[in-house]
Order: C-alpha cells, then sequence, then structure tokens
C-alpha cells in the first residue's frame, strides 16, 4: 500500500558517523537535563520477549523524545498541527502543562471533531482552530506562518528534524533495563525508528509503515514493510494490553509471530489514555466545520 525507499539511510547521522558514534554525540546534547517523566516500563511477553510500555507514561513515547525540546523553548506559546488521529499533540499538551506552555492546534475542519483531537482541550491552556484544507501540508504552512506573526513556536509534523528529540529518545533506551536483540514498531515518519537504531545500535529493527510513503533517509538501517490496511483503520489482530489500534498494533502480529528471544515491541501509546481524557470534554459543543475560504481561526492574536 505505501512505497518503501531501499535506502539505508538515517538522516540523522553525520556523514561517515556509525550509529554507534551518533549514540553518543547525541546523549552529549542531554547531559545535565533531569527529565520529569518516569522511567520506561518493560513487560517479559511469554518469558524471552519484552514489550515497552511507553503508553503507561504521561502521554507516551513522543514525551520522552520531546521533553527536553519543549523545556528549553523561550516562546510562551507553541503551535502545531493535530491530525485527526496521532500521539504527538497528546505528548506536546502535557509537556506544555508540565513547563508552563500555551497550546495552539490547528486542525483539519470536517463535520465532527475526533476524540484525539478533542481529548486535547482536557488540558489546561490549549486552544483548538479549524481551517478547511485539501492537504496537511497546507495547514503546516499556515500554522507556521500564523505562529511567526505571533510570536510563537511552530512545531514540526511529528516533531521531526529536531536533534533534541532524537536525543530524547536516544537517552530514553538508555533508562530501559533491557537491551533489545531486535526491535519491532510502528512508524510514520520514521523519526521514533531513526533514534532507535541509534539507542539501541546492535540490535536488528522491523517496522511497519502505517500512514504514508517512506523516503531516503527516514528509515535507516531497518526492514520496513507497509501496514495493508488504511491509516484511519485499525489492525485486525491486536495485542492484549492497551495500544492505539490503527498505528501501533498493526505491527503486533509481526512481533508476535517472529519468536525472536531478546526481541522488543514498542508501544508507543494508547487509545485508553486519549480516550479517558475525551471523557472530560464536551465533544458537542465543538465546532469543527468550516467552509471553503473561511479563514476566521487564522486571525491573529489581540
Amino acid at each position: 500500500m505505501f512505497k518503501i525507499t531501499d535506502s539505508t539511510d538515517n538522516k540523522d547521522l553525520l556523514p561517515g558517523e556509525t550509529r554507534r558514534e551518533a549514540r553518543d554525540r547525541y546523549l552529549r546534547m542531554t547531559e545535565g537535563f533531569e527529565s520529569r517523566l518516569p522511567d520506561p516500563v518493560v513487560h517479559a511477553y511469554e518469558g524471552d520477549r519484552y514489550i515497552l510500555r511507553t503508553d503507561l507514561a504521561p502521554s507516551g513515547l513522543k514525551a520522552y523524545g520531546a521533553e527536553q525540546l519543549i523545556s528549553e523553548i523561550t516562546h510562551d506559546t507553541l503551535v502545531y498541527v493535530a491530525p485527526r488521529v496521532g500521539h504527538a499533540a497528546d505528548a506536546i499538551s502535557t509537556l506544555a502543562e508540565m513547563y508552563g506552555k500555551r497550546c495552539v492546534f490547528f486542525c483539519p475542519a470536517s463535520k465532527k471533531v475526533s476524540p484525539h483531537q478533542a481529548a486535547l482541550l482536557a488540558y489546561k491552556n490549549v486552544e483548538l482552530r479549524f481551517i478547511k484544507i485539501a492537504a496537511m501540508p497546507v495547514l503546516n504552512k499556515y500554522a507556521r506562518e500564523w505562529a511567526e506573526r505571533n510570536g510563537a513556536k511552530f512545531l514540526p509534523f511529528g516533531l521531526s528534524g529536531a536533534p533534541l528529540v532524537t536525543a530524547g529518545i536516544v537517552s530514553m533506551t538508555q533508562r530501559v533495563p533491557v537491551e533489545p536483540t531486535y526491535v519491532f514498531a510502528a512508524t510514520s515518519t520514521g523519526t521514533m525508528t531513526r533514534a532507535l537504531q541509534i539507542g539501541w545500535p546492535d540490535a536488528k529493527h522491523v517496522n511497519v509503515a502505517v500512514a504514508r510513503n517512506m523516503h531516503d533517509g527516514e528509515i535507516g538501517e531497518s526492514d520496513t514493510f507497509s501496514s495493508t490496511e488504511q491509516f484511519l483503520r485499525d489492525a485486525k489482530y491486536l495485542p492484549p494490553f492497551a495500544t492505539t489500534a490503527n498505528y501501533d498494533a498493526k505491527a503486533w502480529d509481526v512481533f508476535d509471530n517472529s519468536d525472536i528471544p531478546g526481541s522488543m515491541f514498542i508501544n508507543v501509546g494508547s487509545d485508553e489514555h486519549i480516550m479517558r481524557n475525551a471523557d472530560f470534554v464536551d465533544v458537542d459543543s465543538i465546532d469543527s466545520s468550516r467552509e471553503w475560504g473561511d479563514f476566521t481561526d487564522l486571525a491573529d492574536e489581540v
């Protein structure tokens, strides 16, 4: 379904740099930073395999990646494009509340707001703005320009391209009490798998692309396969723990059928966490519908 590059390049490595050398370089970026997030939880699975349950931490694995970045931003307001499904906006909201920031999320307009988007309003100092668009890159452009005009900090989709996000995930791997032989995970932008390859340079990495085509430099040295399901559809084969049915779960059957000793499944987040937050929000009161050409929500701050 999705096209996967044959390139084994990792765009988070310097030219000629090994994964082990990159790990040391990224860890130097985090020296002196004291995380406020708990140590990751690892569960044994069938004796000699493991599940990394970052879904049990506040806002999952993405929060480990973005924490130092957000803690060091001097702007009071963070701007991000929140798709109908995804955990990055939830992680940004958690960290913004933790470090005293405000969030403005730009969302594609729709007849009804999604639970993942609505749940963001369970956090303090979060605002949702809606624009009718044909493609997400257009909304990213609008959001970036709005941030520049209003003295806010724009965060790229998937937090891709930010060295401190890679450093945060690499640092998280050093807090995991198990060194995996194989790492299985779902991937979208590739940010996470590239960082995990650096954090665990001796492990083999297997990924399932769940959302988009994967380009040169995005998947690194991994065996990456395309999901056969459309992104917004749930996986047919679900794991026996809380997960994200249309994301992480699509890599579960590959892991569960591999039977490789020492292998580890990465559970990035869970729908359960999102839905608990959504229970605190009056979804029906959110007007997410917009007409073509209605740019009211792009109005500048007063």
